[in-house]
C-alpha cells in the first residue's frame, strides 16, 4: 500500500512543491510590465547550436539518472497571455531512447530578465505541454525553461527542466541553451 502511494502520489507531490516554490519566489505569473509583448523563443535549436556543442539540444536529469533531450521554438505573448510551438524530445533511459514531439498549450508563468540592444532577452517561462510518440500523446507535463540573459535572480541557471504528470521529473538542468527574442 505504501509503495502503491508513493508510486502515484510522489509525482503530484513533486509537482505541487515546484509550482508553490515559483509562487513563492515571485516568478511565476506574467512579467510586471504591463504593455503587450511578443517574443520567440528558441530552446536547444537553429542558432543556438552555433554557441558551442553543449548547446543544442538542452538536456535534463532526473533523480534516477534518465536524461531527456529537448529542442523546439515558437512564440510567447503578455497582455494577452500565450503561447504557441514545440519540438522534439528524446527520453534516455537505461532500456533506450523513447523519442516524441511536444507542443506547447498554455503559458503559465513569465518574467522578463532583461534584454539585449539586438532585442536577445532572457527570462524564467511555464508552460503546460502535451508530449506525444508516435502522434499519439502520452503525457501532460509542465516546461519550464531559463535564459540567463539580462538581470536573472541569483541562482539562476540556463536551461530547461519538465515534470511530467504522474511520471518523471527531469530537475536537473544538465546543458542547453535558450534565447528570447523581442518581435
Amino acid at each position: 500500500m505504501i509503495r502503491s502511494f508513493s508510486i502515484v502520489f510522489r509525482p503530484l507531490l513533486a509537482l505541487a512543491a515546484v509550482l508553490t516554490l515559483f509562487a513563492l519566489s515571485g516568478v511565476g505569473g506574467t512579467s510586471a510590465d504591463s504593455g503587450a509583448r511578443t517574443f520567440k523563443y528558441l530552446l536547444g535549436t537553429g542558432p543556438l547550436c552555433a554557441h558551442g556543442p553543449d548547446e543544442c539540444p538542452d538536456i535534463a536529469m532526473a533523480h534516477n539518472g534518465d536524461t531527456i533531450d529537448i529542442a523546439g521554438s515558437g512564440m510567447l505573448s503578455i497582455h494577452p497571455d500565450s503561447i504557441s510551438g514545440g519540438g522534439t524530445f528524446t527520453h534516455h533511459t537505461a532500456a533506450g531512447p523513447v523519442s516524441g514531439t511536444w507542443a506547447a498549450n498554455r503559458l503559465l508563468g513569465f518574467h522578463e530578465f532583461g534584454c539585449t540592444p539586438d532585442n536577445r532577452c532572457g527570462g524564467h517561462v511555464l508552460m503546460n505541454v502535451t508530449l506525444s510518440v508516435g502522434g499519439s500523446p502520452v503525457h501532460n507535463a509542465i516546461l519550464q525553461f531559463d535564459c540567463v540573459i539580462g538581470k536573472p535572480p541569483a541562482g539562476a541557471q540556463e536551461g530547461v527542466r519538465l515534470a511530467i504528470q504522474d511520471a518523471l521529473n527531469f530537475n536537473h538542468k544538465v546543458s542547453g541553451g535558450t534565447v528570447l527574442i523581442l518581435q
